[in-house]
């Protein structure tokens, strides 16, 4: 289930008062399960954590430290708060945190799921037309593979300009209830509209990726950032809009 829809105006100041602070001490040790915590090259990609595990069990235990993460200077991330409580980007190396209800939050947070990556030299790529979201995984597969990338591997990609019809959320709690296929892996905050300004962090995954990192037949796992940096949420559907800049690795 979920709470009722806010408009983009509520929605961006709402995340904003939300917001956790990015100054976390460094940790040196993921917590949890270490299987669950994977290696991938190029450009570093780690994972903590399974999608799909939050989608049939409801398991949001904590599985890193955002601390330690950041002590890795990861250039993107993407990924949800411990128990459900928000959800994790890294832009350009600055980590934002969103909660979805104004509470009490720990100093040195943890995720239950992140996906990271780093880029030492990045290319623009202009988008020239309106991308429709059922074809936004199919197009950023297209344009890496023109610009000397690997899609049959992972690699980050950032946005910066205007994204399409959206759909997005933040994490506010758990359920309480059964998990399972077709049914809300967590109580959320939901926005969506035509159109919105601000930025995207994300990853396109390799095959044995998807369900880990990503949603159960979805190479991309992409968060939205507020223009000023100081908000962010889950892209669950999303496009792009011409003049749009889409940001990738160079190879």
């Amino acid at each position: 289930m979920r709470v009722p829809l806010l408009t983009p105006s509520v929605f961006a100041v709402a995340l904003g008062l939300l917001v956790g602070s990015p100054a976390l001490p460094q940790q040196t040790m993921p917590m949890g399960d270490t299987s669950m915590h994977t290696v991938h090259q190029p450009y570093s990609i780690e994972t903590y954590g399974v999608f799909r595990n939050m989608m049939l069990t409801g398991d949001f235990s904590p599985k890193v430290q955002l601390g330690a993460v950041m002590g890795v200077h990861p250039t993107t991330g993407v990924g949800a708060v411990a128990e459900a409580r928000g959800e994790i980007t890294i832009f350009d190396g600055k980590l934002i945190v969103s909660y979805g209800k104004p509470a009490p939050h720990p100093d040195a947070d943890s995720a239950a799921l992140l996906a990271i990556g780093s880029a030492g030299d990045w290319q623009t790529v202009p988008v020239e037309r309106d991308v429709a979201a059922s074809e936004i995984e199919s197009f950023i597969a297209a344009i890496a593979k023109a610009h000397g990338i690997d899609s049959d591997k992972s690699f980050p990609f950032e946005a910066r300009g205007t994204l399409g019809a959206y759909v997005m959320h933040v994490n506010a709690a758990p359920t309480g209830g059964p998990h399972g296929m077709g049914l809300p892996m967590a109580l959320t905050v939901e926005s969506k509209g035509d159109q919105i300004e601000g930025r995207i962090a994300g990853l396109y995954v390799s095959p044995d990726l998807v369900g880990i990192a990503t949603h159960g037949g979805e190479r991309t796992h992409a968060h939205w950032v507020s223009a000023d940096g100081t908000a962010t949420a889950h892209l669950d559907r999303w496009g792009l809009k011409a003049g749009t800049m889409l940001v990738l690795p160079k190879p």
